[in-house]
């Protein structure tokens, strides 16, 4: 797979051109085919905003759908928020402008670093009524995990696109239900589109039928984007692979940490950190695998520990000569654990 590079610097002209072309895109997606566009806001960091901003003021003036969101365990002021726009009217036309705006401004890595969040989650359009998309998305935020009920936060652009890479076609349809087109803003600030079917049957139930793969995956998703935070802050003003072609290649070397085992946040932060910066199948190298084969036999479960004392010239070495091997990064995410 050819690799994907993405040069967005958060900043200046590249922010301003960047927010014009996406502001300009969603309204010629919405008003070619006279489509109503529902604004999806995550409530719960609309909470943690200034109240008295503009688009704040604007999201609380309107009316809106609340997602019910596990409605057992959170009350509506910390459920998402579904808002209409009519684009071609001016003022929700400058609504959407001011989404946009907010979108971008959210995933400098200084912000996502402080946990300041993200409060625009997409732009949907639909095929029933904005009601039924409510219900549809509130259902299936709630997965059942040996017998457990679970929050999917699927809604989250932080967890979208990587979760849309670990799901299969089946699950991607049965995630979106009635949305026929969900369009974001990923954290190297590119447009993404996650398209639906436009025909629905109306469903008993709302299980994407997640394997244990799917889980432990879902789990890699926080620690792919910690990594992928100090990434971005490292390329601020230079190409760099993107959200997608990262997550691509750390995946398959956190899948083969947890089965080492390393369980400790750290460690697999680091380990996946190795294979983004030296080489997708750095542990594939013969000192990688000959420190790894002795810290088993002497039951070191610390990653951090074990390849603390690598020179820069062993690190260097391993990394030239993992270039030699050419590394195709995954078609497919999907697998058995």
């Amino acid at each position: 797979m050819t690799e994907m590079m993405v040069s967005y610097s958060y900043a200046g002209q590249n922010l301003q051109e960047q927010t014009e072309t996406i502001s300009s895109r969603l309204g010629e997606r919405f008003l070619s085919k006279d489509l109503t566009c529902l604004l999806m806001i995550d409530t719960a960091i609309l909470r943690l905003r200034d109240k008295e901003s503009l688009l704040c003021r604007q999201i609380s003036a309107r009316e809106s759908i609340c997602v019910p969101v596990v409605p057992q365990y959170l009350s509506a002021a910390f459920q998402p928020k579904l808002v209409p726009l009519n684009l071609s009217v001016m003022e929700d036309r400058q609504l959407l402008e001011m989404s946009v705006e907010s979108a971008f401004d959210e995933i400098h890595p200084e912000k996502i670093k402080q946990g300041q969040g993200r409060l625009i989650c997409g732009w949907l359009s639909y095929s029933t009524t904005p009601e039924n998309v409510a219900v549809h998305l509130g259902k299936s935020a709630m997965q059942e995990r040996e017998g457990k009920d679970i929050l999917l936060r699927f809604y989250d652009p932080a967890v979208s696109l990587p979760l849309w890479a670990i799901l299969d076609d089946w699950q991607r349809q049965r995630l979106l239900g009635p949305v026929t087109a969900w369009y974001s803003v990923d954290g190297d600030g590119q447009w993404v589109q996650r398209t639906g079917i436009s025909s629905q049957q109306i469903r008993l139930s709302w299980s994407l039928s997640l394997s244990p793969q799917n889980w432990l995956d879902i789990h890699f998703i926080g620690i792919v984007n910690r990594i992928l935070c100090e990434y971005r802050n490292l390329h601020l003003n230079e190409m760099r692979l993107s959200e997608l072609q990262v997550f691509q290649s750390v995946l398959p070397a956190l899948r083969r940490a947890w089965q080492f085992p390393f369980r400790n946040p750290d460690d697999l932060i680091l380990y996946g950190t190795h294979a983004l910066m030296i080489s997708p199948n750095f542990d594939e190298h013969a000192i990688i695998v000959r420190i790894l084969q002795i810290s088993r036999v002497e039951r070191k479960n610390s990653y951090r520990e074990i390849v603390a004392d690598l020179t820069e010239q062993q690190w260097c070495r391993i990394k030239d000569e993992c270039r030699k091997t050419v590394y195709d990064f995954p078609q497919s995410l999907t697998g058995d654990v």
